[in-house]
């Protein structure tokens, strides 16, 4: 065994050198991208390029880790080591890490010496990060089907916990603003202790101007099962990851108010959208008009499991564990191997439980979907992508959806921003730029295989003559477009909150409707397309992810 090891090691450690040479000279950036485009093509490797980074951590990064954190520079240094341990599946060994970073960053936050604004966006990143390895651990111990943590690992996760209550007294006694409230409701929530309380009026009363007042009516809305709906939720995918940026607590419930107060009180999330549960739940508990909050959630079922009654109930107080309520409003139900017929019972057992007001899909098929409509399981809602460059919707799913009144909840119709006027008569984007998210990654690729930037551009043209004769903007005319369809529900829009906020711009989707002549410029354009082509190739919807 030992020799198998060693000559892996050998085998590894050779690397062709004309190879060599490519690696050693282009840019780190760069290489970076084509390392995301070798794994997506190769996803094989995937599990080599795994180990060998546990590798380099147990070797490299952990050993250089040891001194004091003293910086700036060193915080991120060592908050960087700890990413790549929760990237290679180290979630719990980088517990002893993170929890000498949190204790780190506060007595750097308290420095007279320390630059505030630096410092408190890591700590505001580092506050995200705990989030993401919680969520990790959790992951893990559903995946070694336990419910709850060994001793080692409910230790190392303690003293966490406790690191983060003792400095979140060193900040009040400063009379500062503590970084580490969504770390704190993370590690509260997996370890089963009473959650956190934080007075509400303080957290609210930030820049961002989230009074109490209560939520106007919304400019459109749809009715299901007996809810009336704003025909915009806003998605909260981007809290599942720092990738995305990381704000402050108070910012995030500030924007939550804000949302709010402009009617937009549909939000969804998911059971792995990291803490966004429980930062809502939380909102929701304290705010004077929570009966007027709608929350859509998500139970994903990513690897092969045995449904039972007792299973599918468990996962529905998980669901109202996090949110820190009795029932949810919309349960969304994502089944991975169709090839395993048990989602219709998982389904079934779903619709039984009284805690569940409304039943929905996500990614879900028209083929079966309509296997659970035939057995009886009544499905309020389906959550699919559906854009101008991905309309698989119209081809099957949509006659499905007003036969039998069920509504889509769409997700990236913007096409991770892309369908905005600010690519309009630019070049295709550089996919080596750092500034590209892993979104753009994917849209893009849908762009070129839908009919490539030239025609994207051609369409950005319609759009922008259009949103110029309604007094909005490209990507209201693109969100239009989508709810204009009589079996759209509404668009899911993904917001960065508390990082940027774009309420206004969002709501003028709302209220008026493309006309006729509207809808056959577009036409035009998306003839042109290789849509027909995207369906055969990509399957109905949801087909991309399995």
């Amino acid at each position: 065994m030992a020799a198998d090891s060693e000559g892996q090691s050998a085998k590894t450690a050779h690397v062709n050198m004309m190879t060599d040479t490519i690696i050693t000279n282009i840019p780190a950036e760069n290489l970076r991208v084509i390392m995301r485009s070798l794994l997506a093509a190769h996803p094989d490797i995937t599990t080599t390029f795994e180990a060998e980074t546990r590798t380099y951590i147990s070797d490299v990064a952990l050993p250089s880790a040891q001194g004091e954190l003293s910086s700036e520079a060193t915080l991120r240094k060592t908050q960087a080591i700890i990413r790549c341990m929760l990237g290679c599946g180290l979630s719990l060994e980088s517990l002893p890490l993170m929890t000498r970073v949190v204790r780190g960053g506060i007595k750097l936050l308290v420095d007279l010496e320390t630059t505030k604004k630096g410092i408190t966006a890591v700590l505001a990143s580092v506050d995200g990060d705990i989030v993401q390895i919680m969520t990790a651990v959790e992951k893990r111990l559903l995946a070694a089907a336990r419910e709850s943590l060994i001793d080692d690992e409910r230790d190392a996760v303690t003293n966490l916990h406790e690191s983060l209550l003792e400095c979140r007294a060193i900040i009040e006694e400063k009379g500062m603003e503590y970084p580490y409230t969504r770390a704190l409701f993370a590690t509260s929530m997996l370890l089963g202790v009473p959650l956190p309380v934080f007075d509400l009026p303080s957290i609210a009363s930030s820049g961002l101007s989230a009074s109490l007042t209560g939520p106007v009516d919304a400019r459109e809305t749809f009715e299901m099962n007996g809810f009336r709906l704003p025909r915009l939720f806003t998605g909260l995918w981007q809290m599942s990851s720092p990738s995305w940026g990381s704000a402050p607590t108070s910012k995030i419930i500030a924007q939550f108010s804000k949302h709010m107060e402009a009617g937009l009180t549909a939000f969804d999330m998911a059971d792995h959208y990291g803490d966004a549960e429980i930062i809502f739940g939380r909102f929701r508990s304290t705010h004077p008009f929570n009966d007027s909050t709608f929350a859509a959630t998500k139970y994903c079922v990513f690897n092969p499991m045995t449904v039972t009654r007792a299973a599918m109930q468990a996962n529905v107080a998980e669901r109202c564990r996090r949110l820190q309520t009795d029932k949810i409003d919309l349960l969304q139900f994502h089944w991975q191997f169709y090839e395993d017929p048990q989602y219709v019972e998982a389904l079934r057992f779903l619709e039984e439980d009284s805690r569940v007001k409304a039943l929905g899909l996500c990614n879900f098929d028209t083929e079966h979907m309509q296997v659970a409509i035939n057995k009886g399981v009544k499905i309020h809602s389906n959550q699919v992508q559906f854009s101008l460059i991905d309309s698989r919707p119209e081809v099957r799913m949509g006659m499905v959806c007003q036969e039998h009144d069920i509504k889509l909840l769409t997700y990236g119709t913007l096409c991770g921003g892309f369908l905005a006027e600010k690519w309009l008569g630019r070049g295709q984007p550089d996919l080596y730029d750092e500034a590209i998210t892993p979104s753009q990654r994917k849209y893009y690729a849908m762009i070129r295989s839908w009919g490539g930037w030239d025609l994207f551009q051609d369409l950005l043209m319609v759009l922008k003559s259009i949103s110029s004769r309604h007094s909005v903007s490209v990507s209201n005319v693109a969100t239009r477009w989508v709810l204009d369809f009589p079996y759209v529900g509404a668009v899911i829009v993904g917001t960065r909150m508390g990082i940027s906020e774009r309420v206004e711009e969002n709501l003028a989707s709302l209220g008026w409707s493309l006309s006729q002549e509207d809808r056959n410029l577009i036409e035009e354009v998306l003839k042109r397309s290789r849509r027909s082509e995207m369906f055969d190739a990509m399957g109905d919807c949801g087909g991309e992810y399995r």
